[in-house]
Order: C-alpha cells, then sequence, then structure tokens
C-alpha cells in the first residue's frame, strides 16, 4: 500500500510504498531517501501519537493514503555561560543588593506522603481545562511555594507530552492513581461516575481525558450510545457530549492510603476492579462458596475445578474450560480470552501497545498481508445518512463506478467492505453486490435472481467452497426476504405478486466478477445499477443437493440502467468515469518509476481488480499491464462538466456565500461526482468535519453546522470555529440558519438531511 508523508515545515509530500509490517524505522529510511532528512532528525506523527522505531505500521493502525506528518529536528546545541550576554551592575544594583534583607522561610526538604510513593505514575489535573494527564511521580516536598491540603507539593513528570518535559509542582488535589480498570459498556449506569476521551472541538476525533457523568445510555443489537456531562473545574460543566469512544470508558481511581503492598506502576490496564487494602478480593471478600467473577471464573464466577481453569495472558483472567467449550488446553505459548484477543488498542492513548496477532507478522510463515488493498479498511465513514438508510445515497447517481469495494462502502453504497449482503434479520436488507455468486443464478438486467449465503465450510480462511449444508432463512438470508412486501416464512418462502414495488429498496452494485455468469456486469470495478426491490423468495435443492435459498429482484428505478442506451448517453453526458481511490494513480505512478513489480504469490488477470487478488489465477500482469487497465479513464480527452441552470439559480441566491459559489463554478470539474464532492468539500463544518447541516454563515463568511454551534456555545465557547472572531454570547437568539444554503444543499445532495 502506499502512504503519504509530509513536512510539516515546508508543506513538501512524498509518497512511499509501505506494508502493514513495515516498521518504523524502515519508514524513516524510506524518508531520509525521499526527503533527504536524516533519521535521528525526523519526528514522524499520526493521528496526534509520536512514531516509535520498535513498532509498525499495523501497530499505529496506518492505512492506505494516510498522511503521516514529519518535524524536522534542529540539532541542539550546547549553552555555555561565556556565551551569555554579560551585565555590568550598577551603583544603584550593588546598593540595593547590600541592603536588602532576605526573608526568613523555612527550608524546603523531602517528604514521605501517606497516599503517594516516589515513581509511581498518576493522573494529574490541569485546573484550567479540568483534563487529565499521564504523570510519574519524581519528588515529594514540605514547606514549597505550592502546597495541598496535606502540605505537601508533588513534583511531577508529565510522560509523552515533549512540549512540556519540564518538571512540575502540583497539589495533592490534583494528583490521583493512575486509571486502568476499563468498565464495560453494558455495566454503565445513568448518574454514574466515569472517566471518558472527548474532544471539545471536534467531538468525532480523539482528544482528552474528562472525569463524567453519565447522562444517556443506550444500548441495542444495532445500536450504541453514551451521553455524559464533563465535570469542572475551571471549565464548568459541560453537558450533552457524545462519547465516540464508549468502549474505552474507564473507572476513577481514587486514592488510599499506602500499606505494605506493592504499588502498581506498571501503567497497564487489567481490565480488573483492584483489590482491596486488606489484600481480599473486593468483590467477594476470598468468600470460597460465593461466586465471584473476578477471582473465580470471568464466564460463570465459580472457583471450583481450579486444574481445569486457564488464565489470560493479558489480564489474568481465569476461565474454565468447559465455559469456553474448550475440552483441552491450546497448544499456543500465549492465549488471549475473548476480551483480549481481538484488541483493537494501537501503540500511544491511554496504554503503550500493539495489536497481538497479525497474520503473517509471527511464526514460520513469511507471507505478508499488508501490501494490498484487500487489507484496507475505510479511509471515510458516509455520514449523510444512516448506516441502515433503505433507498438512494446523496449525491450518488446511476452508472457510477468505483475500482475497489472499500469505495463503495466509503460512499455509503454498501458499508461490509467484504459480505455480499447488508443488513440483519431485524431491520432488512439495504444493499447487495452481485459478484459472481452461484452458476445457476439468472441475470437479465431488469431482472436477476440471487442465492443467499450460508452452507459451506469456510475454516482455514477460505473465501469460498462446496455446499456441505442447508441454508437457512436466518441473519443475511433473512434480511432479503424482510424487503419482500409478503409475509415471512421461513419454511415455504414468500410472493410479492403484484405489490412488489411496494416492498423496502435495495441498493444494488453490480462487480466485474460477474462478466463470468452476465453480460450486464462492468468490465472493471463496481457500479452502482439502481433500486430493486424482491419480488418472491422460496428455498429449492441446489446442484449440491442441499436446501439453498433464492431470491427474484426487479429493477424499480427511475434513472435509465446504465447498459441501456439512455444509460449510455447519460454516463458520457455526466462525464461518470472509474473512481479510483486518491493518490492511486500517482502511487502506480510512482511504483512503475521505481521499477517494481508485483510481489511474489500476487497474480491476477488483467482487468482484475488490485483487492480481490487470488493465488489460484493463471496470467501474470505486468506493471505496463496494470497501467493500460487503470488508465483509460485519465487518458481519455475529458470535457468540463457544465452546471445546470437550476443549480446555478440556486448557488446565485446564496449571496453571502458568492465567493465559495463562484469557486465551484470556476473549479472546472469532469463530471458531477467531482462537483458534488467538491462542494462536500467546501462547505465542510470544521467542528464536526461533515457537510454542514442546518447551516449557519458566520459574519466572517464561515460556514458551521447550526447543531455544532450550540454545542460550542454551551462549553462556553462564542468565537468562530475557523478563525476565532467573536461573535457574541447573543449570536444564536438572531436565528443565524442560511436557509439559501441550506436550499442549495437540498438539491445538489437530495435527502442527505435525513441522515442527520
Amino acid at each position: 500500500m502506499y502512504i503519504k508523508v509530509k513536512n510539516a515545515m515546508t508543506g513538501d509530500t512524498s509518497i512511499i510504498t509501505v506494508s502493514k509490517l513495515t516498521s518504523v524505522s524502515e519508514v524513516r529510511d524510506m524518508v531520509m531517501e525521499k526527503m533527504k532528512v536524516a533519521p535521528e532528525l525526523q519526528r514522524l506523527f499520526f493521528q496526534g501519537k509520536q512514531l516509535e522505531n520498535e513498532y509498525s505500521m499495523f501497530d499505529y493502525n496506518v492505512k492506505v493514503n494516510d498522511m503521516i506528518q514529519l518535524m524536522v529536528r534542529q540539532p541542539l546545541g550546547e549553552i555555555k555561560a561565556d556565551n551569555l550576554p554579560k551585565k555590568t551592575p550598577t551603583k544603584s544594583d550593588i546598593k540595593e543588593q547590600e541592603v536588602e534583607e532576605k526573608p526568613e522561610v523555612k527550608e524546603v526538604a523531602e517528604a514521605e506522603s501517606e497516599v503517594f510513593k516516589i515513581d509511581e505514575r498518576v493522573d494529574c489535573r490541569d485546573e484550567e481545562t479540568g483534563a487529565w494527564f499521564e504523570a510519574k511521580i519524581k519528588k515529594i516536598t514540605v514547606n514549597d511555594t505550592v502546597r495541598g491540603r496535606d502540605g505537601l507539593a508533588y513534583h511531577v513528570k508529565y510522560e509523552d507530552y515533549e512540549e512540556n518535559m519540564d518538571i512540575v509542582k502540583l497539589k495533592g488535589e490534583q494528583i490521583r492513581p493512575r486509571a486502568k480498570t476499563f468498565l464495560k459498556f453494558v455495566d454503565l449506569d445513568l448518574k454514574q461516575e466515569i472517566f471518558v476521551n472527548f474532544n471539545l472541538e471536534n467531538p468525532t476525533e480523539r482528544g482528552y481525558w474528562y472525569d463524567a457523568k453519565v447522562t444517556g445510555w443506550k444500548c441495542t443489537s444495532t445500536n450504541k450510545s453514551l451521553v455524559v456531562t464533563l465535570q469542572g473545574p475551571g471549565r464548568g460543566e459541560t453537558k450533552d457530549c457524545k462519547i465516540v469512544f464508549y468502549d474505552e470508558v474507564m473507572k476513577a481511581e481514587q486514592a488510599k492510603k499506602v500499606t505494605n503492598q506493592v504499588v502498581d506502576i506498571s501503567g497497564g490496564d487489567s481490565g480488573v476492579a483492584a483489590p482491596s487494602g486488606d489484600g481480599k478480593c473486593g468483590g467477594c471478600g476470598d468468600k470460597p462458596a460465593r461466586k465471584c467473577k473476578e477471582c473465580g471464573c470471568r464466564k460463570c464466577g465459580g472457583k471450583d475445578d481450579v486444574n481445569n481453569q486457564i488464565l489470560c495472558d493479558e489480564c489474568d483472567a481465569a476461565y474454565h474450560l468447559k465455559c469456553l467449550g474448550m475440552t483441552s488446553l491450546p497448544t499456543e505459548d500465549e492465549w488471549f480470552c475473548p476480551e483480549c484477543k481481538n484488541d483493537d488498542n494501537i501503540v500511544g492513548g491511554k496504554v503503550k501497545m500493539g495489536k497481538r496477532k497479525i497474520v503473517g507478522g509471527t511464526g514460520d510463515s513469511k507471507r505478508d498481508w499488508g501490501q494490498g488493498f484487500a487489507t484496507v479498511g475505510r479511509t471515510k465513514v458516509c455520514n449523510k445518512v444512516d448506516k441502515n438508510h433503505f433507498g438512494p445515497i446523496p449525491g450518488i447517481e446511476v452508472g457510477m463506478s468505483w475500482l475497489f469495494r472499500v469505495q463503495i462502502s466509503e460512499e455509503g453504497l454498501h458499508r461490509p467492505p467484504v459480505a455480499g449482503i447488508a443488513g440483519t434479520g431485524k431491520i432488512g436488507c439495504p444493499s447487495l453486490v452481485l459478484a459472481g455468486g452461484y452458476e445457476d443464478d439468472q441475470d437479465d438486467g431488469e431482472e436477476f435472481t440471487y442465492t443467499g449465503s450460508g452452507g459451506r465450510d469456510l475454516s482455514g480462511n477460505k473465501r469460498t467452497a462446496e455446499q456441505s449444508s442447508d441454508q437457512k432463512l436466518e441473519r443475511t438470508n433473512a434480511a432479503i426476504a424482510k424487503n419482500c412486501k409478503a409475509s415471512f416464512d421461513f419454511k415455504n418462502g414468500g410472493d410479492a405478486g403484484d405489490k412488489w414495488k411496494d416492498g423496502k429498496p435495495i441498493r444494488v452494485v453490480r462487480n466485474y466478477k460477474g462478466q463470468k455468469h452476465s453480460k450486464y456486469a462492468p468490465e472493471e470495478g463496481n457500479r452502482y445499477d439502481g433500486i430493486y426491490k424482491v419480488v418472491k423468495y422460496w428455498p429449492e435443492k441446489g446442484k449440491s443437493g442441499f436446501i439453498v435459498w433464492r431470491y427474484q429482484l426487479r429493477r424499480d428505478d427511475l434513472s435509465p440502467a446504465p447498459w441501456t442506451e439512455e444509460g449510455i448517453a447519460k454516463i458520457e453526458e455526466e462525464g461518470f468515469t472509474l473512481n479510483y481511490p486518491d493518490g492511486y494513480l500517482e502511487a502506480q505512478a510512482e511504483k512503475e518509476k521505481e521499477g517494481k513489480t508485483p510481489a511474489k504469490g500476487k497474480k491476477r488477470k488483467k482487468g482484475e481488480s488490485v483487492e480481490e487478488e487470488d493465488e489460484g489465477d493463471d496470467e501474470v500482469i505486468d506493471d505496463n499491464q496494470e497501467e493500460e487497465s487503470a488508465s483509460p479513464a485519465v487518458k481519455k480527452n475529458k470535457t468540463v462538466y457544465k452546471i445546470s441552470k437550476e443549480w446555478e439559480k440556486l448557488m446565485d441566491e446564496d449571496k453571502v456565500n458568492a465567493n465559495l459559489w463562484e469557486q465551484v463554478k470556476t473549479k472546472g470539474v469532469y463530471n458531477k461526482k467531482e462537483l458534488t464532492d467538491y462542494v462536500e468539500d467546501i462547505f465542510c463544518c470544521i467542528i464536526c468535519q461533515d457537510i454542514v447541516f442546518k447551516p449557519v454563515t458566520t459574519p466572517c463568511s464561515h460556514n458551521v453546522c447550526l447543531s455544532c454551534l450550540e454545542r460550542s456555545f454551551s462549553a462556553g465557547v462564542f468565537n468562530c470555529s475557523s478563525c476565532r472572531a467573536d461573535l457574541g454570547k447573543d449570536y444564536l437568539t438572531t436565528k443565524p440558519m442560511n436557509s439559501n444554503l441550506k436550499k442549495a444543499l437540498n438539491v445538489i445532495f437530495p435527502g442527505y438531511e435525513v441522515g442527520r
């Protein structure tokens, strides 16, 4: 995969090709080669974290086309006293020194605390913001200039904050033991006091840690939400803060008098409550007959059958083998419990720890799975509509196509990056991808049959296998059936008859792999073909001899199909071409320039997408062939897309944003997709980083969401988020929403407010 490195001082950007397993030290060597900055002078940052040499790109969750910031460290020269300017004392200075009387003060001396010890890791509160930061106690003194209620001053050194590495003095009220206990989301309760991560300026990004009180909590199979009130001091309370990282909620530790027990200074997170001060279990008091999930089995709480318990190598939690469905101890050197084995923590934050397991990262396997697009995740999320939205996506039109599956996931067309069916048996199916499927499936364009999933043994990381059992009408199979305007029958199926158009809409994307069964599949990438409805569904015995569920879907979309003459004309008129990921063509050009060839074992046929590389293919495509298949859309002579008169009229009516709309008109885009993407970018709210919702155009000509501005005002910030201009405390009372801009955006992105 490729990433970008940007010099924060000069703005220069370079593209480098890396793997998920590429170490930071190797990246430094690449930066040295590309940007001529010595490794010892490089400070690399990604998402606010400084990259350390001993970790890899996988540890920091670096994905394709991500940007790494480079700050060049200047060599430090020695400061000599002889180089400092000397000042000749005047007579008045000498006279003042002679008559100056030194006040009598008590000598500052080192002391001991009943609560904290030297070198103990603690959390320290900033009095101005109310945020907590990690630090280590270096010294404790008495008779100091800074003293708390206990009469002591705590000299602490902040960890991982290079901008403030000096030792500072704090009161005892400003420090407490390091938070190390994670709270399960399902165990949270209203009015509970917790420790959360929140960003006041951009609530969707990672921020600082605050004390908070739970004011709203919701946990369902499809939706989890946590709303809290941040506690002061300094800033006071901030209400209605929606926590994005609800799975990282922690318990605020309380200071206790130090006993003879060993003080935990590891800074780790065990996920288990600390023992009580007397050494007994805080949950059951070490009562043998009482079940306890803290000192017994985490599943059943039992303390019996100790010889058949297994301990997690990450959190030291005990589990009965029978509770885990295991019959014998595992043969691996390390074993992780269900709560630790899928740990998504990355280096930095509260815990310095990398992901535990990656295929090819350890053991005898030499294959590196971090090179291709099959391993990348979404670089953005569609927020224009809810993830369970049924129907078209605002700004996406029939005939648009994308090279990779992950791109249609980013656009919100089909959220799952791999699975062909989206949705659940409870809500229905919002989208499907036709990518080959079963050989007896029939695709007639306007109508097609589709076979459900399941009944195959995919163990051993297989992508496909022969049918080995009957399919059941559950999960995603039930999701498609729920869209049919017929009663749900898990035995015989259902038929909507003449009412098929009343069923729930399904967005259908055809993949190039469907060419082996259908002439309507695109030659390359993934194409959006419009809305289809389920006519009927039924079980039948397939060629394998096992029961499969079949579905008949029929097209119900006003836009012409992309394979018709009208559809082809519209694609040419709108300038729809294959959409590539940002930086992909540049990376391919860089790859060709460096003379790199596809990695060993990465074989594919001409025209196939890189994300679905298969070792079973016979032909190997070289870089020249790859560029030949990837570049037609670029080499083709393009004509500038002409904005419709209706859109121009709406743009002209929004006079307060005349300069921005003029930029849109003169941008010179080549199709409608490029135009809508540019509009979405130029009218992006700086707070939520999404297209403005109920837009407010400030007096300083910046656009922001009304709800984001209200949240800012409730936090006591009355400035523009872009330029910090003072808006005044009474600004919201003037009802400043820009109705003309709202009207224009609703036409350009029809229905985008539904998901907000």
